[in-house]
């Protein structure tokens, strides 16, 4: 029995059209359109049709945690709790089992310790607990098995997740025209989308059509339906006005997400908000922007909202070809030895399939 792997049957509305993933019906389009001179076009045709996926490792993991509760834990013969690896392994073969298959796919963790973040900020993500035991155990469970499929995985020390993922997805789309698709279920990815990129995310909960445990196509179509009509890249400045309480990032005071919109559609950017604090309406906008630690509360969370695209390390310079799937040198003989150590009998199968083994 697979609880958490069968419900991913949607992500089979993903389908491939015009060099790129889109969603069935024609919305959310991962189309060709790229960021390059028409001269380049030539060194891209070799790349026409290559599909990325990008994997938030730690946020995949919570939700695998969070999904069964205490009393329906997953466990071995013997009596081993594989809850965490289970659900994020299924996740994982989920996003192989796209159709068409991803080409490339790699998988981002956060490193431990501090980022510029903490720097500016000595109270970013202060309020989170620590993770849970049953992660800590299942990180490198999980990074074995990835390595054992043969699949790409990242960690950064001193670099967000957030900010490999955003960077590699420019690198995908601008440099090989490649259709990418970042699998995690956090908003702050909102502000990649454009075309080219679109993120699977978990279903709204008022969704009936779809399993709560499946993630589905986000595009740049849906965020302007939930946001009313702004553009992705307004979500950052959204957030730097309304904060953020997830990553305890403080926004200004008194301005929530419907009151941000507003101001957005009033003046179009953060920094004509700022500008034009005094003009804003209604009246209490103006009231909550008139101080100077309304507008520095503003301008540095804006600082800790941004996702950085321009990381300059080895692993956001590893060669895109580099993250392209293939089938281990062993022949898989690890991977399906550590399935077999989990008893992950579902998921040998599954990845025999993906194989062409079966």
């Amino acid at each position: 029995m697979r609880p958490l792997s069968r419900a991913y049957g949607a992500f089979r509305r993903l389908q491939l059209g015009n060099g790129g993933w889109q969603q069935h019906g024609g919305r959310g389009a991962l189309a060709s359109r790229r960021r390059v001179a028409s001269s380049a076009s030539s060194a891209l045709s070799a790349h026409e049709g290559d599909r990325m996926v990008l994997t938030d490792a730690m946020a995949l993991l919570y939700r695998s945690h969070f999904a069964f509760s205490h009393d329906h834990r997953l466990r071995t013969s013997g009596n081993r709790d594989t809850t965490v690896e289970f659900g994020f392994l299924s996740t994982v073969l989920s996003l192989l089992e796209l159709s068409p298959h991803p080409t490339h796919f790699a998988v981002v963790f956060d490193a431990s310790g501090k980022t510029f973040r903490h720097e500016l900020y000595t109270g970013y993500k202060g309020q989170r607990p620590p993770a849970p035991e049953e992660i800590v155990n299942a990180v490198p469970v999980v990074q074995d098995l990835l390595r054992a499929m043969n699949i790409t995985e990242i960690r950064v020390p001193g670099v967000e997740a957030d900010d490999v993922i955003g960077t590699l997805a420019r690198r995908a789309v601008e440099e090989e025209g490649m259709a990418v698709a970042v699998a995690s279920p956090d908003k702050d990815f909102f502000q990649l989308l454009r075309p080219g990129v679109i993120l699977l995310r978990p279903p709204k909960k008022n969704r009936e059509d779809v399993n709560r445990y499946s993630l589905v196509p986000y595009s740049e179509d849906d965020f302007a339906i939930e946001w009313d009509g702004l553009r992705p890249e307004q979500f950052v400045d959204v957030l730097s006005l309304m904060g953020d309480s997830s990553d305890n990032v403080p926004g200004v005071p008194g301005i929530g997400p419907k009151m941000a919109i507003k101001l957005l559609h009033q003046f179009g950017s953060l920094d004509e908000v700022l500008r034009r604090a005094d003009e804003a309406q209604p009246k209490r906008a103006a009231t909550a922007l008139a101080t100077e630690d309304a507008l520095a509360a503003a301008r540095l969370s804006k600082q800790l909202v941004e996702l950085r695209t321009d990381v300059d390390v080895p692993s956001t310079n590893l060669t895109l070809d580099s993250m392209r799937l293939r089938i281990p040198a062993d022949g898989g003989r690890a991977a399906f030895d550590m399935l077999a150590e989990l008893e992950f009998e579902s998921h040998a199968k599954r990845l025999k399939n993906l194989w062409n083994m079966a």
